[in-house]
């Protein structure tokens, strides 16, 4: 091939991909350069040096993009922190915007790891709504040796969050009530061992806090491929928190705390709704660059 030949196929390179960008853009997307260098990226990982088959595979999966599929369902995976959480299809994908919330709760379990010392008991952690499990691993990995109980009401969550946790409990439920009939049964391994009802050094509740009348609002492909339940938040958009905040108060150990995300504007609903739970003392924490806010709440 020479330098002609090279400028042609350098060429069609150049016209494909700003096709390829034309279309992701036309669909709705805001990043689409990126976005094609991620999806590129995947599909020449699949290819494994076959360049047909990897250009065949960025097609179909610039296809999947331009129809509404998260780009992290896709690839699947999305990255948290240090981590790369599996995202299966139709799970909440994790939002960097809760590595706040993770970290949180990864600092609270190790003041208690350290308070107590080698001989203690080990921290323990209810992720409640954990989706694919992305802040109970980064927990895990961040504070090894806790226990955690995690727990979504989305089967194919917990399906997802088992393959992402696996030395942590993980259980399809949607109370606390369903933690109550889970410790009822014999343990069928070890880590049905770890009690779902002991009390808690730190609850992390990522629930849904999208106020129903915005779902229409929620970003290209959210609604095409994320589950309901794990977007809407009804009409306050902490309907969810409002829902369980007593039971899972009730579940700390003493100086435990509860930890949950919210948007700026729900802050003064959020603590109403915990101090009615019996959580009198409220922090709030944010993050500008994450674009986070977190209540913390102590019994």
């Amino acid at each position: 091939m020479d330098a002609r030949d090279d400028q042609r196929a350098a060429g069609a390179a150049a016209d494909g991909a700003a096709a390829m960008i034309a279309r992701l853009r036309a669909s709705g997307s805001v990043f689409a350069e990126e976005e094609l260098a991620v999806l590129r990226a995947h599909a020449d990982a699949i290819g494994g040096g076959d360049e047909e088959r990897a250009a065949d595979r960025l097609e179909l999966f610039i296809d999947r993009r331009v129809h509404g599929e998260r780009i992290e369902h896709i690839v699947e995976h999305a990255q948290f922190a240090e981590l790369r959480i599996l995202v299966d299809f139709g799970v909440f994908v994790p939002r960097s915007r809760t590595v706040l919330l993770a970290t949180v709760v990864a600092d609270r379990l190790r003041e208690v790891r350290d308070a107590r010392g080698p001989a203690g008991r080990p921290p323990r952690l209810l992720d409640f709504g954990c989706g694919a499990g992305p802040i109970a691993a980064l927990a895990m990995h961040r504070v090894p040796g806790i226990d955690v109980v995690a727990v979504d009401a989305d089967p194919c969550a917990v399906a997802t969050a088992r393959r992402n946790l696996p030395l942590a409990r993980v259980m399809v439920a949607d109370s606390v009530l369903a933690l109550v009939a889970a410790d009822a049964e014999p343990p069928a391994d070890d880590v049905a061992r770890i009690r779902a009802t002991a009390p808690f050094d730190v609850v992390a509740a990522n629930l849904p806090y999208v106020p129903s009348a915005q779902l229409p609002l929620l970003p290209h492909g959210t609604l095409e491929s994320e589950p309901l339940l794990a977007l809407d938040g009804g009409d306050s958009g902490l309907d969810p928190l409002g829902e369980h905040a007593l039971a899972l108060g009730a579940m700390l150990a003493d100086g435990g705390i509860l930890v949950t995300e919210l948007a700026p504007h729900q802050v003064e609903l959020g603590i109403e709704i915990l101090d009615g739970a019996g959580l009198h003392r409220v922090e709030v924490r944010s993050d500008d660059e994450l674009g986070a806010t977190v209540l913390v709440a102590a019994r």
